[in-house]
């Protein structure tokens, strides 16, 4: 029987951002984020269209807290159009963040429609929040590689209508919570790639150098004393740069966006998916055994892009 388990507000970071860079509900030890002014984050003012995938996904209480709830494997594929406003919310989750750090989330188009059984139906959402925080540790991707963005996003809308496709549903005046990646400052990831790109070509000089003195060595070509304890050193020297390359090269690469992730016309890039999970009480999120369930995923795609 499979094991279903709950998300609480105090380890909701363990399963965090989904799919191709954060999955939902892989797990990874707690760490602290810090909150970042929104308005200083070039997010501000950039448009997306979100692609939400509601359905089962692996840890999710859903069916227990209601039951028959996508019995059948189906999934809810549901649309919106958000913007990340500079204008402060009024309201305050703390599963996004603190009050003074969460902005408006304008949702561009408050209807949408979706394909259910019954033909072409119509979902409602409202404005929401969103917050930046940013991670001091390492999380875990889809692929159980440590990752580390820029910025952990996370942010709210609501869904006054709910929508409802054979038993996977959203219900009537749900509000929906989004977690995902993103990398908010162009200029640094610039930065990042040329360092990249430095580091395997270094890398590689290494490698090529080290198998040069063997393959001399190896066809009888060794030389005096003098030579030979000069490639001894040399060999030596190599495999600590060859360490601290590759170090380095890793931790790039878990800072660095995956090629999928969608990037606006400022440069801000957003993970390729996300998490959703909705409130599973009604206890406060502050209090202990205030309950997170797991609703889905969701994918994120810059409005303006690029021609």
């Amino acid at each position: 029987m499979r094991r279903l388990r709950a998300i609480t507000a105090t380890n909701l970071l363990v399963f965090l951002v989904v799919a191709a860079i954060f999955h939902p509900n892989r797990h990874t030890s707690p760490f602290h984020v810090s909150a970042l002014s929104a308005p200083s984050s070039p997010l501000t003012n950039t448009k997306w269209n979100l692609r939400l995938d509601v359905g089962l996904q692996p840890g999710t209480w859903m069916p227990k807290r209601h039951p028959g709830w996508c019995d059948s494997g189906a999934r809810l594929p549901l649309s919106v159009d958000v913007e990340f406003n500079s204008q402060p919310s009024s309201w305050r989750e703390s599963l996004v963040g603190p009050k003074g750090d969460t902005f408006v989330l304008n949702v561009i188009s408050k209807t949408s429609t979706y394909v259910s059984e019954e033909g072409q139906q119509e979902v409602t959402f409202a404005n929401g929040g969103w917050c930046i925080q940013r991670p001091t540790g390492d999380v875990r991707n889809a692929e159980g590689s440590s990752v580390r963005p820029e910025g952990l996003l996370r942010f709210w809308v609501d869904c006054p209508s709910g929508a409802r496709k054979r038993d996977a549903e959203v219900f009537p005046g749900t509000r929906i919570f989004f977690t995902t990646g993103v990398w908010d400052d162009p200029e640094g990831l610039e930065g990042m790639r040329e360092e990249y790109e430095r580091v395997v070509d270094d890398l590689n000089r290494v490698v090529s150098q080290t198998r040069e003195i063997r393959e001399n060595a190896e066809g009888g070509d060794i030389g005096g004393v003098a030579d030979r304890l000069k490639d001894f050193t040399t060999m030596v020297d190599n495999s600590k740069e060859f360490d601290r390359l590759k170090t380095r090269k890793e931790a790039l690469e878990r800072a660095s966006p995956p090629s999928s992730a969608s990037k606006s016309l400022n440069g801000v890039r957003i993970a390729p998916s996300g998490s959703l999970v909705i409130k599973g009480n009604n206890i406060p999120d502050w209090l202990p055994g205030s309950e997170y369930l797991i609703l889905g995923t969701f994918s994120a795609k810059a409005s303006e892009v690029e021609g």
